[in-house]
């Protein structure tokens, strides 16, 4: 009972400790004044209003007496850019300068690089691995991704890099997220760069729900147009009000493809804004403004700068946006170039030096080089092919006439038309149709006056010190001749073609794009690209549509910290074929119309004779692969059991023969359609790959983009014996974007997977048991990840038991490729099954009763019977006993007579070594020391005696005895003595 009591007298104590603490603590606080109070709104209430409160500094002060609560402002107010919301007085109140506001909005510009994204958003990367490929399920419930799979997520995704939200492409479904609440409809806006097609990009917006948000209006914002390189599109989007989020996704599945790049991100129709955002480093503003705006070149600002201050102009510089100031480095050679004027009448012209511009470098530092002095004088290059000189200045020559660039253009000879295309070699000024620009990547001013400059043997880049650049050189081909005429079959040959000459030199990772940009839809495609310092090289290029195009070559500078100075593109040459304007270098004999001065073109199928100027057809077996003007190594053979009817490309009968089996396919003559494997997210969107495949000379299979439907654009449309689309599900409907022709050529068929370079990867391919027929297709579409192009190879699979052909992927590849390069599809039917021949029959034979048996005699599993049927059933004679019977019966007889004969034929020997024996006993037994008189003459019957007196002798030798016995015999016998017997007169025997 003690015990209880101390126990209860302690926790007493410490109670009034903790009472004692608490009331020291409530008088250490002073109360609250006026001034220790700020306001805040409550939630919205049912009606759209809310209160303002007042609510003491934490930690401050206590008590006092705080204002009481006021009605605020409606929950849909905000003020106007510029402004913000002063909550002591519930009105708008100006920003001061260094700052800004949207209002009732909020803008992001700055994402320096290695910092973390900014409050609101956050990235999600999803493994998109082959288990959730094949069960089609969301990639975050598949135990496969594994902790090394996730690192490699992490590595790729949204990231900040250069300034921007870049997406760094890779397997995983990456998503970019911002949450957001909206008092009002507003928008949100974006700018970003999408340069690669191939990349699955899309944007959507969900409510509160977790539920997609489907009108019509953003319906046609959900998949970006692609973008150029360099060129920036801004994309704006109407929102209701609401709690949304916003999702930029994007995902690769094979290949490799260029980053996609987000910027400027603004939305608007948020709540109030309390107070101005700072302005960044490099900008400012003057109050009252809206956004902050950035230096000029040769200034700087901090953070939170109402103005910009100027450089050392003599000793500083800083480019836009600067946040301080660089000193001038000495000139060098690299920071000027040359610069060629007109040419006179006697063909010289005046070579002068230029500063690079921006001139940053100084001359009037030790150590640096000077402007050189002009050259007077010096000599003209000649005109470029196809060109002549007037007024110092080439132009290209008019219809029906041709120039080598020197001289003047010549009219081309009777029954020749001239061979029109745009040849570049010298570059003593910028041509006709050619134009330079430069930009940079902020879509800022470009303070470099020229992109490109010609310098004689070639034209390069400006040099500059500036990282952010990036120049373009533009090439506009109104079009192409066609190379058969309109009511023809077009052929499955190049229009013309497109090669340059160039090198690269760069101080880091700097890159260098060919560029195609369709005059009729505006959408750019990467031909080509290279990165770093690259020598002397050339690239050609196989142009298959006649529409109009503008080809680009761009450059981007290095993206280093360091000296980029000497980073410079230069291109030495650049060919053009066949294009229906620019200049001939000659004239081409060819059926010529009179009116126009150029060639009638070829029926489909035919080259022009290099002699007669005749349109001849590709010989057997051959189809026209290249230009008709080529001669004829324009026709290229078919490949392996394909043939060519009209010269324009290689077929296949479907009724084909293979080695020693006939294949009839023509029953399988229409469209089949693939469907690959759904990928879904998280939350549940999803995508597949549709393939069309067009079977025996049925109509060409076709893939539409509807998605630029819904945009109002052209929709391109893509006609071949293969093509595949991206399938976007939605609420309302399916929408298909990024169709790929993948069979424009049939190459060969054969019965083996393997074909000259190009084999299904190991394992691609399930085992299969009965006969296979192979298509290999190529298309000629441009592949920047594959070297050798896309190709398909379509399987004719056999199965005797399938009733209706069916058309899958491979499930060890099933979305179509386990590459990217090379795809796969599978027709499995009975009529991939070869015709059933003779040798593919085989007998069976029945049972023998009543002295017949039936003989049937049916085809094989892996054929099929079309045509004449040889299945018969014949009856013939037999025995009751089987042929089993027989054999065994006839093979014992056989083995008793050679049994029989053997054991006569040891018989007789026996009898005969029983004789001799016999012989040599009788002698043994008739000997003694007084030799009786022989009883009988030992001559048996049929035996003669021979005349006249006889000796006879009996010797018995001495050989080595080989057994026991032998030995013992021998020791018998040595007893005996030879003995010569003579006969005497009387007929007795003395010796």
């Amino acid at each position: 009972m003690a015990h209880r009591l101390k126990d209860l007298s302690i926790r007493v104590s410490l109670v009034a400790v903790c009472v004692a603490l608490m009331k020291s603590t409530d008088s250490a606080l002073r109360e609250c004044k006026e001034g220790d109070f700020h306001f805040e709104y409550t939630e919205c209430d049912k009606h759209g209003g809310r209160w303002r409160v007042s609510v003491p500094r934490t930690d401050e002060c206590q008590g006092g007496h705080p204002p009481p609560p006021v009605r605020g402002r409606d929950c849909s107010f905000s003020c106007r850019p510029g402004t913000f919301l002063d909550l002591s007085s519930q009105e708008c109140k100006p920003c001061p300068p260094g700052t800004y506001s949207l209002g009732g909005g909020i803008r992001y510009d700055d994402f320096p690089t290695g910092k973390h994204l900014p409050q609101g958003f956050r990235v999600v990367n999803e493994f998109i691995s082959l288990a959730s490929l094949q069960a089609g399920i969301p990639a975050g419930d598949v135990e496969e991704n594994t902790e090394q799979t996730m690192d490699n997520c992490e590595s790729s995704g949204w990231q900040i890099r250069g300034n921007a939200i870049t997406y760094i492409p890779s397997r995983c479904l990456s998503t970019l997220m911002y949450s957001v609440k909206l008092v009002r409809p507003g928008f949100v806006k974006y700018k970003y760069l999408y340069p690669d097609g191939g990349i699955f990009f899309a944007f959507q917006v969900q409510n509160d729900q977790c539920i997609n948000v489907n009108d019509g209006n953003l319906g046609k914002h959900t998949f970006p147009q692609p973008t150029t390189e360099t060129s920036w599109k801004e994309e704006k989007v109407v929102l209701a009000s609401g709690q949304l989020l916003l999702s930029w996704k994007a995902m690769v599945l094979h290949g490799q493809h260029r980053p996609i790049k987000i910027k400027g991100i603004e939305i608007r129709g948020i709540a109030y804004a309390q107070e101005c955002s700072p302005c960044a480093n490099g900008t400012f503003s003057q109050g009252n403004s809206g956004y902050c705006q950035p230096c000029p070149p040769n200034t700087y600002s901090g953070m939170e700068a109402g103005k910009c201050v100027p450089c050392d102009n003599r000793t500083q510089f800083s480019g836009a946006r600067a946040s301080k100031c660089e000193p001038r480095p000495p000139c060098t050679v690299s920071d000027y170039y040359s610069l060629r004027g007109p040419c006179n009448w006697n063909k010289k012209s005046i070579i002068q030096y230029r500063w690079s511009e921006p001139k940053i470098c100084r001359d009037d530092v030790p150590g640096s080089v000077l402007l050189p002095p002009p050259r007077q004088d010096a000599d003209c290059p000649p005109c470029n092919p196809g060109t002549y000189m007037v007024d110092g200045r080439c132009h290209i020559c008019p219809v029906g006439h041709y120039s080598s660039g020197i001289g003047e253009c010549q009219l081309c000879p009777v029954n020749t038309a001239p061979e029109r295309g745009y040849t570049f070699i010298w570059w003593n000024e910028l041509p006709d149709k050619i134009g330079s620009s430069c930009q940079t990547m902020d879509q800022g001013n470009c303070d470099v006056h020229e992109g490109w400059l010609p310098l004689g043997d070639r034209i390069s880049t400006s040099r500059s010190r500036r990282s952010d650049l990036y120049l373009t050189l533009s090439l506009q081909v109104l079009g192409y001749k066609s190379t058969s005429p309109p009511s023809t079959v077009s052929s499955t040959g190049p229009v013309g073609t497109v090669s340059f000459v160039f090198d690269t030199t760069c101080a880091g990772d700097c890159g260098f794009y060919f560029i195609e940009v369709s005059t009729s839809t505006g959408r750019p495609t990467i031909l080509s690209e290279w990165n770093g310092t690259l020598p002397k090289q050339s690239m050609k290029y196989p142009v298959m549509k006649p529409n109009g195009t503008v080809y680009q070559w761009v450059f981007i500078k290095s993206q280093t910290n360091g000296d980029v100075s000497i980073d410079q593109a230069s291109i030495y040459a650049i060919n053009v074929t066949n294009t229906v304007d620019g200049g001939a270098a000659g004239c081409i004999p060819c059926p010529v119309n009179m009116k126009t001065h150029e060639c009638i073109p070829c029926p489909s199928g035919h080259y022009i004779q290099n002699i007669t100027g005749a349109c001849v057809p590709c010989p057997k077996g051959t189809f026209l692969k290249g230009l008709s003007n080529e001669g004829i190594k324009a026709c290229a053979e078919c490949g392996l059991n394909t043939h060519s009817v009209d010269g324009t490309e290689c077929t296949v009968q479907c009724l084909l023969k293979i080695n020693s089996s006939t294949f009839d396919l023509r029953p399988l003559k229409g469209l089949f359609q693939a469907k690959g494997v759904e990928i879904f997210s998280r939350e549940g969107s999803s995508y597949f790959h549709m393939f069309n495949i067009s079977v025996c000379d049925a109509p060409k299979a076709v893939c539409n983009d509807t998605m630029q439907e819904h945009n109002k654009q052209e929709t391109p449309i893509v006609s071949s014996a293969i093509c595949k689309v991206t399938s976007l599900p939605t609420v309302n409907e399916t929408l298909f974007v990024n169709p790929l022709g993948l069979g424009d050529r049939l190459l060969a068929v054969s019965d083996n997977a393997t074909f000259n370079g190009i084999r299904l990867p190991k394992g691609a391919m399930e085992t299969w048991q009965f006969p296979q027929i192979y298509f290999l297709y190529q298309s000629l579409a441009i592949s920047r990840a594959c070297g050798g192009g896309y190709h398909t190879i379509v399987v004719f699979r056999c199965d005797p038991t399938t009733k209706v052909a069916r058309a899958t992927l491979p499930t060890a590849c099933p979305d179509g490729t386990c590459d990217g390069c090379l795809y796969q599809v599978v027709i499995t039917s009975r009529y991939a099954c070869p015709i059933c021949s003779q040798q593919d029959y085989k007998e069976i034979v029945g049972e023998c009763t009543g002295g017949t048996q039936k003989i049937h005699r049916i085809p094989a599993r892996h054929c099929i019977l079309i045509g004449k049927d040889l299945t018969e059933t014949r009856t013939v004679e037999c025995s009751e006993v089987s042929i089993q019977m027989q054999a065994t019966i006839g093979a014992a007889t056989a083995i008793g007579a050679v049994l029989f004969v053997v054991v006569l034929l040891i018989w007789k020997k026996n009898q005969r070594l029983e004789y001799k024996y016999m012989k040599l006993v009788e002698t043994s037994t008739g000997k003694d020391d007084n030799l009786s008189a022989a009883e009988s003459c030992a001559l048996n019957e049929g035996e003669e005696d021979t005349a006249g007196p006889m000796v006879d002798k009996i010797v018995f030798l001495k050989s080595k005895p080989r057994t026991r016995s032998d030995k013992r015999r021998k020791e018998e016998w040595d007893n005996y003595e030879n003995v010569a017997l003579a006969a005497s007169s009387d007929g007795n025997f003395s010796t």
